[in-house]
């Protein structure tokens, strides 16, 4: 599955038109707007699947509506840090779920008076089998009146398509600002997996994100300033910076894309090097000065730019250069002994290089690994036929950082003239066999 939908909305009316002043240091101002496709939905909640602990909701709805048939009452936590506190203070947390939780959480975060930070939804089929949700009101009930149909909608996320079903919902909660108790509502949506049932997969998004422009050197580019999983108004670190680079009106949020850049990272803009040296905590306002340091320009590894070229020590003691193998396709696997998805991977890339491996096709392992003698008993013990080339955990990551891999697995497939032409989920274990055929049959 996927990290797919995803963000949050609406202090949301509160629109700034203050012109960015000329810099450097350059003063941006960041206005919640609506999120129309520029990025991929951004995750507010997870309501699917089982919390760390037993969790308890005072107040909260907890029988059906009348109007459903067949259904579930699902709560979900807007604020994890803030409901621990509380529940700490009301009994009904133990201290090692508290220190568990808020041993890297700001006191300035949190506070001990009651946050109403739970969302609760009614969700299940009417008397004709369709599927509607019952969102929690202002008083704390299900208003039988006020239901919402499931539509069937998709989501498309590293150019997979998902098959959702989505229901345009009103969401109201509370939450800390830092100084005082504020109360929250705004248009939002809710969405599960077609195929699964809405508690395993229900989740939550608001539609709106923190974006403005930014002047730099005579060309000016849409930016965006988001958390990682968690909604605009939590007083918490912003983690990326998005930057608008090829001007298509969408941020590329991939880590190892052009266009995202960590917030505590300095990076490289219109020929100069940069860094964030202050960003509000609602994310409002950011400031961008000069960096001391000397940063290369980023190289987003996609479709239609040439995969770099490598010489690296395979585990059979040769040297394997890339561009040694033009004339063929050549998937690249990153992946690891230890990462799970990419064991889960193995059958189906075995059955990948035993139809295609040869004259035509071959694949590339680079192994991040704790251990070169344990990752060879495993590639023996496992058969594995391809090439492998070990980097050894605080030993060697050249291959790696080359590519900006901070995930497993990453795959990219290579053309017979070096040129990317695929990557990421076009190449997983579910989508494997039907690319290469596009390319092999």
């Amino acid at each position: 599955m996927k990290n797919l939908f995803f963000i949050l909305s609406i202090l949301f009316l509160m629109l700034s038109c203050t012109e960015q002043a000329p810099g450097p240091p350059f003063e941006l101002k960041l206005s919640l707007q609506e999120n129309s496709g520029q990025v991929p939905p951004i995750l507010a909640l997870n309501m699917g699947g089982n919390y760390v602990f037993e969790p308890q909701y005072p107040g909260e709805p907890t029988e059906l509506p009348e109007a459903l048939k067949e259904g579930e009452v699902i709560h979900g936590i807007l604020d994890l840090e803030q409901y621990v506190v509380q529940g700490f203070e009301e009994g009904f947390i133990d201290s090692s779920v508290y220190q568990r939780n808020m041993m890297l959480v700001g006191e300035e975060t949190v506070t001990e008076q009651w946050v109403d930070v739970i969302f609760t939804v009614a969700v299940g089929e009417d008397e004709n089998g369709d599927m509607l949700v019952f969102v929690e009101n202002e008083n704390g009930e299900f208003d039988e009146e006020d239901s919402v149909f499931f539509e069937p909608s998709t989501v498309e996320f590293q150019d997979n398509v998902f098959e959702v079903m989505e229901a345009g919902v009103t969401a109201r909660m509370e939450y800390f600002n830092g100084k005082e108790i504020v109360e929250f509502e705004g248009p939002a949506s809710l969405l599960y997996l077609s195929d699964t049932k809405p508690a395993e997969s229900l989740q939550l998004y608001f539609d709106h994100l923190r974006m403005g422009t930014w002047t730099v050197n005579d060309q000016t580019f849409d930016v965006a300033l988001i958390k990682e999983s968690a909604p605009p108004y939590r007083i918490e670190p912003y983690t990326y910076f998005y930057i608008d680079l090829d001007e298509d009106g969408q941020f590329d949020i991939m880590e190892d894309g052009f266009e995202a850049y960590p917030v505590t990272e300095p990076f490289n803009i219109a020929g100069e090097s940069w860094e964030i040296s202050e960003i509000s905590a609602d994310g409002s306002s950011l400031t961008i000065v000069e960096s001391e340091e000397d940063i290369d320009p980023k190289v987003a590894l996609r479709p239609g730019t040439m995969a770099p070229d490598f010489t690296a020590e395979t585990l059979d003691g040769n040297d394997l250069t890339l561009s040694d193998l033009r004339g063929k396709y050549v998937m690249i696997d990153f992946w690891g002994t230890w990462c799970g998805p990419c064991l889960e991977a193995l059958p189906v890339i075995k059955e990948a290089y035993e139809r295609y491996g040869g004259e035509n096709f071959e694949i590339v392992g680079i192994a991040n690994e704790p251990s070169l003698d344990r990752f060879k008993q495993f590639v023996e013990r496992e058969n594995i036929q391809w090439p492998q080339i070990p980097e050894i955990y605080k030993e060697n990551y050249e291959t790696q950082e080359l590519y900006s891999v901070n995930s497993y697995p990453t795959y990219y497939l290579v053309d017979p003239d070096g040129e990317i032409v695929e990557y990421g989920m076009a190449l997983s274990s579910d989508n494997l066999m039907e690319t290469l055929a596009k390319y092999l049959e």
